[in-house]
């Protein structure tokens, strides 16, 4: 109990018997040899955990624990100190080294670079924005864009995407529709819109995807969690196939405010439909804000919507109301 104040269990076995009894009663109750007592006593000497009486006899008696064991708890105290500012300075060391090491780490060849992180994630949108030449293509999925760990907040990457229509560079962007519930992103979208971005509206996106003057594209590494970081590659099997994807959804999609003919679904738009399904096959909050890109709450409010549309007031109402306007069919249950 007492080695981490320098005091050996032997050592601190004969001080607890010390304090009620002799040294000799100590040395038989503990079955230690002479010469083991006497080691362990000079050990509680020099410790200040012992001393000999006034009277010339040379016998020994305890200092009483609170005098003795301040000084050591002290020494202690400052030695945890010092360790922990080493410590604290080693960090500091890793933190300066980490720097040092390039974000981009090659995996097999050059042709594919991991972004781990937020850090290193953003730092790649940044790279894009300074360098891209001609062509940037966008899928804005579901959540923030690798990087950007606000899901709320597109500030970050509309200023990106601002400096690329000022290079004069052609940035198209699909985003997901469901930002109409969200007023800073629907703000965001203008601003881009108005820097000379071309925007459309989708109801899904499958993932974060960015095609770069179709020489390398850049996705998430993880479609549900962003912090994780991106993946650029390199090679032309994965540019043009992500390319064509764009140019499929670029085509399917609307422009920014505006629903289009094609996406009306009776009375419904084409994400109050997907709503709908997801609702329908008892989605939880969760995964539908995940699909939306929104907040739970938002969600909440988006059922409620529904509900009122659909004039009822639950999930299982819902269900059975939906199937009788013919807003479903079997081949949608389940599907998501």
């Amino acid at each position: 109990m007492l080695q981490g104040l320098g005091i050996s269990e032997p050592g601190e076995q004969i001080y607890r018997l010390l304090l009620t009894g002799s040294v000799a009663e100590a040395g038989a109750r503990l079955g230690l040899a002479p010469d083991e007592v006497a080691t362990a006593l000079a050990e509680l000497r020099a410790s200040g955990l012992v001393e000999e009486y006034d009277d010339g006899t040379g016998a020994i008696r305890p200092v009483h624990p609170n005098i003795a064991f301040g000084p050591l708890l002290a020494r202690a105290r400052v030695a945890l100190r010092a360790e922990e500012q080493r410590i604290e300075l080693a960090s500091a060391t890793v933190e300066e080294l980490s720097a040092l090491q390039p974000q981009g780490i090659a995996v097999g060849s050059p042709e594919v670079e991991l972004n781990r992180g937020p850090a290193a994630a953003f730092s790649c949108l940044e790279r894009i924005a300074a360098t891209a030449r001609e062509d940037v293509l966008v899928l804005a999925a579901s959540g923030p864009a690798p990087g950007v760990p606000d899901p709320t907040d597109y500030s970050p990457v509309v200023q990106l995407a601002v400096s690329l229509a000022e290079r004069d560079v052609r940035l198209r962007v699909i985003m997901l529709d469901s930002i109409n519930y969200l007023t800073p992103l629907v703000e965001g979208a203008r601003r881009m819109q108005q820097a000379g971005v071309e925007i459309r509206m989708s109801p899904t996106l499958p993932v974060w995807t960015i095609v770069v003057d179709h020489e390398y594209v850049v996705t998430a590494l993880d479609v549900a969690d962003h912090d994780r970081g991106s993946m650029l590659v390199r090679t032309p099997g994965a540019v043009a196939a992500a390319a064509d994807l764009f140019g499929r959804c670029w085509r399917a999609a609307a422009p920014l405010g505006e629903a289009g003919p094609e996406r009306a679904i009776g009375p419904l738009t084409t994400a109050q439909h997907q709503l709908v399904v997801m609702v329908v096959n008892g989605s939880k909050d969760e995964a539908i804000a995940r699909r939306f890109s929104v907040s739970t709450r938002t969600v909440r409010r988006m059922i409620a919507d529904l509900y009122e549309v659909a004039g009822v007031s639950g999930r299982i109402q819902l269900a059975f109301r939906a199937a009788k306007l013919g807003w479903l069919d079997g081949s949608e249950l389940d599907r998501l």
